[in-house]
């Protein structure tokens, strides 16, 4: 059937590729044109089978010897007639006990498990040889770790055993196994380009890998890795990239960390002893790292892992400041929001002990980052898990010009610019909240409380609320607007009701207050030598506390209202988000003003008003 160097050039290819239907070309060029030889066995029980038709060669005797010419020419007029036999299969991967009638069922049945061999072949252009490497080596019992259909479709075409002859070595069992023996290496199949369905499981296959090795890596079972199932990819939306971008820079998260009373009462409650069963080898969750100074805090404290993610550039920043200290070990950033983050952080779902985030904005809920921190406890905290902070609450006051004025200066300063009066400058001023640092004597009535959030219980959207308020002015002054702010608490505690939050200290946080913030490096914060319940930290953005980079948010009236001792100032402010900025707000304030008795007998005058305002 062929000349003794054809033969001896199979020997040859067949001593390298173990088992497996393997192309060879003669010396003597005799199978140059399509020839195949079918390899049943290895070397030297191998058997040549093949299925001739019906032949238009001259025949010729025993030994009469033939020209590469006339073997070509043979070839050419026999080859249409030849057909591998079906070969009974096993299943591509060890542990899979099934065995198929054919290559194509074994490589369907692979294919259902999530192995598409054909595509993988096709996507890295692997050659015969590389081919027979790569079935050895799924099958191969010495393969550590076992191959999965994962982690096969994860393959990039450059690891070495593609390349090492060893694993052309048969794998017992598997000699005269059919998928050895199957065209898989087809040219004209290698050229057909990939449909967007087949990328997409490609890819989808190379991250499931991914996300095996990172479980492996961070301790989690692969079990568990694998349990939630994959959520198609959100597209940001434009307002939320422009939000994301304006984080992008240093300048805002060095005002951020320059507000101790922001900075410090975090630190104080991650670092101090009384809290460290909170932290300590626990698992916590930093939504919206910025810097990455609060998942520092967090390591320093103890913790075991720390995920944390920022949907902005400065997450790439946040990593290397997490290097740079040394606990690249323990806290890993993620780039993205957090719920367009559910298959790559899938194996941490209800797993967090503690959830950690600075999501405070302007008016407390300008930003509209919240939403995305109840997100992250729904999905990921344990049914007892720690959110820090853990409640926050909106207060608001009546205020006059008092102090710095800043509340008169916003209209007069136009009245005389440079010589000028500009009074169209001042349209439109008081639709629109301001954010100022109001001194503690500006505030000349009551606090109310406008609105209550418990981040434990609240619903897991961008909270909306409408509020009745009343207001007694304690002196005769000018009330400009109204004044708000908010107080935070982190709570070592589960499930406390709002009606038991202690009083929120107003005092805050000193730098020599923070257990051990000097340590540096891999230090890590102290435990208490006795069992503790945890120390509760709160801070106000009040004009009573220390100014933060918060100030407070100031609501002008259009008109001031000329109040007296005692009068009252009733109304319900709405707050909810904007139609057009979804992480904008818009507030109205509907009140009405009860005049004190001006002489005997007159009657109190109520004064109805309404006014609109953005908070941006």
């Amino acid at each position: 059937m062929c000349s003794g160097s054809a033969a001896q050039a199979a020997a040859a290819a067949v001593a390298r590729a173990g088992s497996r239907a393997v192309s060879v070309t003669g010396a003597d060029g005799s199978l140059a044109k399509n020839g195949r030889f079918f390899l049943r066995e290895p070397i030297p029980a191998m058997a040549y089978r093949m299925q001739l038709g019906e032949s238009t060669a001259p025949e010729r005797a025993m030994g009469d010897p033939m020209s590469a010419a006339d073997a070509d020419e043979a070839d050419d007029d026999n080859f249409d007639g030849w057909a591998e036999e079906v070969q009974p299969t096993r299943a591509l991967f060890p542990d899979d006990p099934a065995t198929f009638p054919s290559a194509d069922a074994a490589l369907e049945h692979a294919q259902a498990q999530g192995c598409d061999l054909r595509a993988l072949i096709a996507r890295l252009s692997l050659d015969t040889l590389q081919i027979i490497r790569l079935i050895n080596h799924i099958r191969r019992p010495t393969t550590v770790p076992a191959a999965t259909p994962a982690s096969v479709m994860a393959l990039r075409g450059d690891e070495p055993f593609l390349h090492d002859d060893a694993e052309l070595a048969p794998v017992p069992g598997y000699e005269e196994d059919g998928l050895l023996q199957a065209d898989l290496d087809d040219d004209e199949a290698r050229d057909v380009p990939l449909s967007t369905k087949e990328e997409l499981t490609i890819l989808r296959q190379a991250y499931n890998e991914l996300r095996l090795q990172y479980a492996e890596r961070v301790g989690v079972s692969q079990d568990d890795a694998m349990d939630a199932t994959p959520v198609p990819l959100r597209v940001p939306s434009s307002v939320d990239m422009q939000y994301f971008d304006s984080y992008a820079g240093h300048d805002i998260h060095q005002t951020m960390i320059s507000d101790s009373v922001r900075t410090l009462s975090y630190a104080k409650f991650l670092l101090s002893p009384a809290n460290a069963h909170l932290l300590r080898g626990k698992t916590v969750m930093d939504v919206g790292c910025g810097s990455g100074i609060l998942s520092l805090f967090c390591a320093r404290a103890g913790a075991k892992h720390v995920i944390a993610m920022d949907a902005s550039d400065v997450a790439s920043r946040a990593e290397a400041n997490i290097e740079a200290n040394g606990f690249g070990h323990i806290i890993r950033v993620h780039r993205g929001k957090v719920e367009d983050l559910d298959n790559e952080l899938a194996l941490w779902a209800g797993k967090v002990d503690l959830l950690v985030s600075e999501w405070m904005g302007y008016f407390l809920l300008y930003e509209s980052m919240l939403p995305s921190v109840l997100y992250a406890r729904d999905r990921y905290l344990r049914p007892d898990g720690i959110l820090a902070p853990s409640h926050c609450r909106m207060l608001m006051a009546a205020a006059t010009d008092r102090g710095n004025g800043v509340l008169r200066e916003r209209f007069r300063f136009w009245d005389d610019v440079y010589g000028f009066h500009m009074p169209s400058m001042t349209q439109g001023l008081t639709n629109e909240a301001a954010t100022e640092e109001v001194e503690a004597d500006a505030i000349v009535s009551n606090v109310a409380t406008i609105c209550e959030l418990p981040l434990e219980v609240l619903p897991a959207e961008q909270p909306e609320f409408t509020t009745p308020f009343s207001l007694t002015v304690r002196e005769a002054c000018t009330i400009y607007g109204f004044v708000s702010w908010f107080d935070t608490w982190f709570l070592p505690q589960v499930r406390v009701p709002s009606g038991h939050l202690p009083p929120c200290t107003v005092e805050p946080v000193q730098p020599h207050d923070v257990c051990h913030l000097e340590l540096r490096g891999h230090a890590v914060a102290p435990e208490p030598a006795a069992p503790t319940q945890g120390e509760t930290v709160s801070f106000t953005t009040s004009p009573m506390g220390k100014q933060t980079h918060w100030k407070q948010t100031v609501f002008m009236l259009k008109t001031p209202i000329e109040a007296q001792a005692g009068t009252v100032i009733a109304g319900e402010i709405r707050a909810h988000a904007s139609s057009s900025n979804e992480r904008e707000l818009d507030v109205e304030i509907h009140y009405g003003v009860d005049e004190a008795e001006r002489a005997p007998g007159q009657k109190r005058v109520a004064t109805r008003m309404i006014q609109l305002y953005s908070v941006r």
